[in-house]
């Protein structure tokens, strides 16, 4: 393959058997978890104690109902906060196990882009490829749907350009079915960011909650688009 380009994106496997889907008093209690998460974590000030916080709350959210993949895209989110990487890698295979071969969730290629990037920032190049190839593809059947979609087509031009090389991602930019102003939009987001800027990205955002005890940003904003 060719080596994987500079370009990217602007900022526990858990399998066992399952004896019973969870009643609807377990869905509404994941559901009641995760929200309390995301409050913790969608404040202007999250420090470090709410990160960990949250991640219990997450956890015990996925305990009351493992299919709910809000859960385990707030998990994946909140351990890369945590930069506990391996664990997000872990999170984000088994949401992928959840969501299966043929199920329509679209959260399916950030799962796949998240493991993508963890595996390039661990120097894993072949998993980095394999990964970041799946949700490619995905991408791909997303615009067949919604061919307009600007997040959609921002993803895909940076794992184009990450993948295939900043030119290829510029051809499908321009022969995109959009006004030449959000073509413009999208080469300049495209021109802005490296697969580096990723674990570079996270162990800032970790490194600031533990020196300063809060985040300058929101720990949901600005990340890859869902």
């Amino acid at each position: 393959m060719r080596r994987i380009g500079i370009y990217g994106i602007l900022s526990v496997v858990l399998l066992g058997l399952i004896g019973c889907a969870p009643g609807k008093s377990d869905k509404e209690e994941s559901v009641r978890l995760y929200k309390e998460a995301i409050v913790l974590l969608g404040s202007d000030s999250v420090t470090i104690d709410d990160c960990l916080a949250a991640q219990r709350l997450l956890e015990q959210a996925l305990d009351a109902d493992s299919e709910n993949i809000d859960v385990y895209f707030g998990k994946v989110l909140n351990e890369l906060n945590l930069w506990r990487p391996d664990s997000a890698y872990r999170t984000a295979s088994a949401a992928i196990e959840k969501i299966g071969e043929t199920g329509k969730n679209r959260m399916k290629a950030y799962f796949y882009t998240v493991k993508g990037f963890i595996a390039y920032d661990r120097g894993d190049e072949a998993d980095a490829e394999k990964q970041l190839s799946e949700a490619l593809s995905l991408y791909e059947s997303y615009l067949t749907e919604d061919p307009a979609n600007m997040d959609y087509l921002l993803n895909k031009s940076v794992l184009l350009s990450g993948l295939e090389g900043k030119q290829t991602a510029l051809d499908f930019i321009a022969k995109s079915p959009l006004k030449e102003a959000d073509k413009q939009a999208l080469i300049h987001s495209l021109s802005e960011f490296e697969f580096r800027q990723f674990g570079e990205t996270w162990r800032a955002k970790h490194d600031a909650l533990v020196a300063n005890g809060q985040t300058e940003t929101n720990t949901i904003s600005n990340t890859f688009k869902k």
